[in-house]
């Protein structure tokens, strides 16, 4: 009788200490899947945060792009009706000298340009704006995801 009541107390430590085993291992496997899940919920705020500044960079360069080209707009409008004309510094001998004899020898000559080379100079003026802007966007964008410079 007491044969088997050691057999029953060895089987029941053998069985506590698989059990404990296998409830050691199972703890080791969800501290694990504990700290990828904390992993994943940190990428996902991460990624949330760029697309956050993603959008409002783009928010701003594109308000930024709306602006320069309303302006411009405006400008190429203003040229072509002769609301603002555009002119260049000139000189010319002949214009030079008659200008010293009437005594405004020390004001600039300017030379008006035509409504047409105005508007073509008002275009190249704004391509030049426009690239300006794509490139700051460009250089936010390196700064901000590529640098993390704004997180």
């Amino acid at each position: 009788m007491i044969r088997y009541l050691i057999t029953a107390l060895i089987a029941c430590l053998i069985l506590i200490y698989g059990g404990w085993q296998r409830i050691e291992s199972q703890a080791k496997d969800l501290a694990a899947v504990t700290d990828q899940v904390i992993t994943l919920k940190k990428a996902v705020e991460s990624r949330r945060n760029t697309q956050k500044l993603l959008a409002q960079l783009d928010t701003e360069h594109t308000q930024e792009l709306t602006n320069a080209q309303v302006a411009n707009k405006q400008l190429r409008t203003d040229v072509a009706t002769g609301k603002r004309r555009l002119s260049v510094a000139a000189r010319c001998p002949a214009v030079g000298a008659a200008a010293t004899t009437t005594g405004l020898g020390h004001a600039e000559t300017r030379a008006e340009l035509d409504p047409a080379a105005g508007e073509r100079i008002v275009a190249i003026a704004n391509d030049g704006d426009e690239g300006l802007i794509a490139l700051r966007a460009a250089q936010d964008y390196i700064t901000t995801v590529c640098l993390g410079a704004r997180q």
